[in-house]
């Protein structure tokens, strides 16, 4: 992948203790400048998802990674915000998900998203939609290292699920 020089520039400009990585300080800081103001956990968890060498830190190619995957959700959010209000109703993230792959049942939607709705007004704003669909690709994941047979359907015992439920970010 060809590096963005701007993008680099800017990981430079982060990256304030020039060790060639990001923590979860400095990609919390970077975020907030662009007005994704996440927890500490909530951007441990991205930096999970997105660090292939399990270093606990973002390289230069991973926060690419990163990058690209803010931009795409992005783009699926604004997509279906057609009146731009800067939030989704439940109809709208239904169709934000069903971009990304991801199509629920009514049951496991309306839990999904008035888990998610923190002011509890019948909508959800970018930041708790990216934070749904960090949640869902992680939860794909895992349930797909439980569904050898790729059936659908799995059995947990209660360690399993435990351990299932631990792996979710």
């Amino acid at each position: 992948m060809q590096a963005d020089p701007q993008l680099l520039q800017w990981f430079n400009a982060i990256d304030t203790d020039r060790r060639g990585t990001l923590d979860v300080k400095e990609l919390q800081k970077a975020l907030a400048l662009g007005h994704l103001n996440f927890s500490l956990k909530m951007v441990a968890n991205l930096i999970r998802a997105h660090d292939q060498d399990r270093e606990g830190r973002l390289n230069f190619t991973e926060f690419q990674n990163l990058h690209r995957y803010l931009m795409e959700l992005q783009q699926r959010f604004a997509s279906v915000d057609v009146q731009r209000t800067g939030h989704l109703t439940l109809p709208q993230l239904e169709q934000a998900l069903a971009q990304g792959g991801f199509r629920l049942d009514q049951g496991a939607l309306n839990a999904l998203f008035y888990s998610y709705d923190a002011e509890k007004d019948g909508y959800v704003g970018l930041p708790e939609f990216i934070a749904m669909s960090v949640f869902m690709r992680s939860a794909a994941s895992t349930f797909a290292a439980f569904d050898a047979q790729r059936r659908g359907t799995v059995t947990l015992d209660f360690n399993q699920f435990i351990y299932a439920g631990a792996q979710l970010v």
